[in-house]
């Protein structure tokens, strides 16, 4: 009895594993917009990190009230997590931890 308990009970699913990634090659388009960087000068790139976070901040707000939508529509946790590539714990925490976040910002802001 005593060696079952020291096993790990953790098995990877498949779904944790799918959201590994590829350790091949980089697609072309990476290889590409790699060659377009190296070619722009400090400034432009600096330029290009800062629009590139504020797309990024976009997208995130956006895929949030998305999430919410989907969650008030009833739709599962696995389903939406399916679409990240995730496992449907690690998109619950993920999102739930953005509306404790977004919720205490706008309790210290009132």
């Amino acid at each position: 009895m005593m060696d079952r308990m020291g096993r790990s009970k953790r098995h990877s699913s498949p779904r944790a594993r799918k959201a590994q990634p590829d350790r091949g090659q980089p697609p072309a388009e990476l290889q590409s917009l790699a060659q377009r960087v190296s070619q722009m000068s400090p400034s432009g790139v600096l330029e290009r990190i800062r629009r590139a976070r504020v797309a990024q901040q976009e997208a995130e707000t956006k895929l949030a009230a998305l999430v919410d939508h989907a969650v008030g529509l009833g739709i599962g946790w696995p389903e939406i997590a399916d679409q990240f590539g995730v496992t449907r714990q690690a998109a619950r925490q993920h999102y739930q931890r953005r509306h404790r976040e977004d919720a205490s910002r706008r309790d210290r802001t009132t």
